[in-house]
């Protein structure tokens, strides 16, 4: 558990950010008997409430390792091959037969398809029927590229796979045995608890992710709404390996590409050494969102902590300012 002297630092650096006006207001926890700590403003409309422990966020693109943990799950089941072809399981993606851009290199985001979003559409089916014929813009292992694109294909396939939409998966397999019962991928909408983002003057309870609110489904890509309690029993989990197959947390934890940029991934998850707090290990396992959340998890050491926020100002400030709080938290 970190010293109170740690504690007082991280919850002064929280609130120095919300002071220079990059973020709204955040919550910290790690999984080590930290309390949780609540920063800030929950909202501004439409009349102010302030952050606090039960806040939930839209948790942007860190609802990708909720994703991967539902393939990992039907890897364990012995229902999808990580390195068989992607378009085994979606058939009707214009690839076709000839594809050799596999379940792993979407997960890994070296698959050769760029962020951007042709695919982008108005229905839920109108964005199956684009993505279909979404192509890669450069051989497969050739780039690192973060996609979006390659997670709403990977959560096309746990449907395709599981024959359940996504949410009810990852609801019954992965949520509700972890015990986390404020966590969904559909909108909830206006109520006392759900944070307010800014970057498109939304209500507090949307989806902030353009195609995922235009769209009005659970993608793979994120956009799900999580709490910092939720956030701390998923990453405990993976730090301690106590409730699923080990071939489960073997998948999400193992480095599978490491490129000459210094990019290194594993299932779903960032190792890049840039991107990981300094008090944690090589094997650090670390996502960030859109909107204002870091979660990492240290397997090797049984570690974890998340920094979830509304962000105001500049992503690379940010992401950098909670690593700061992750640091402060965890260093001896």
């Amino acid at each position: 558990m970190p010293s109170e002297k740690n504690l007082a630092l991280a919850t002064a650096e929280l609130q120095r950010q919300v002071d220079a006006g990059l973020i709204l207001g955040g919550v910290f926890m790690t999984n080590d008997g930290t309390p949780p700590v609540a920063c800030g403003q929950q909202r501004l409309l439409p009349s102010p409430a302030p952050m606090t422990v039960r806040s939930r966020f839209d948790m942007a693109s860190t609802g990708k390792t909720f994703t991967a943990s539902c393939l990992a799950l039907l890897v364990c089941d012995g229902l999808l091959d990580p390195d068989a072809p992607f378009t085994r399981y979606l058939p009707e993606h214009q690839l076709g037969h000839d594809c050799d851009i596999t379940v792993r290199d979407l997960a890994m985001h070296v698959s050769g398809f760029s962020n951007d979003k042709p695919y982008r559409a108005n229905s839920y089916d109108e964005l199956r029927r684009r993505i279909m014929r979404f192509m890669p813009v450069r051989p497969r292992h050739t780039a690192f590229e973060y996609s979006c694109g390659n997670f709403i294909l990977l959560g096309l396939i746990v449907e395709a796979v599981s024959g359940r939409r996504l949410e009810d998966f990852a609801r019954e397999r992965l949520w509700r045995p972890l015990g986390m019962t404020r966590t969904q991928w559909t909108a909830p909408g206006f109520g006392p608890d759900e944070v307010e983002h800014w970057f498109d003057r939304r209500p507090a309870g949307s989806h902030n992710d353009f195609v995922c609110f235009d769209c009005n489904e659970p993608l793979g890509s994120g956009s799900d709404f999580s709490t910092i309690d939720d956030s701390l029993r998923f990453l405990d989990d993976l730090a301690h390996r106590r409730l699923f197959p080990s071939a489960y947390y073997d998948l999400l934890s193992t480095c599978g590409v490491t490129l000459d940029t210094g990019v290194r991934r594993s299932f779903g998850w960032d190792m890049t050494p840039a991107k990981q707090p300094h008090t944690l290990s090589p094997n650090c396992l670390i996502h960030s969102g859109w909107t204002g959340q870091t979660i990492c998890v240290d397997p090797s050491l049984g570690k974890a902590a998340a920094v979830l926020t509304s962000r105001l100002g500049d992503w690379t400030e940010a992401y950098h300012g909670r690593l700061r709080v992750i640091d402060l938290l965890l260093q001896p």
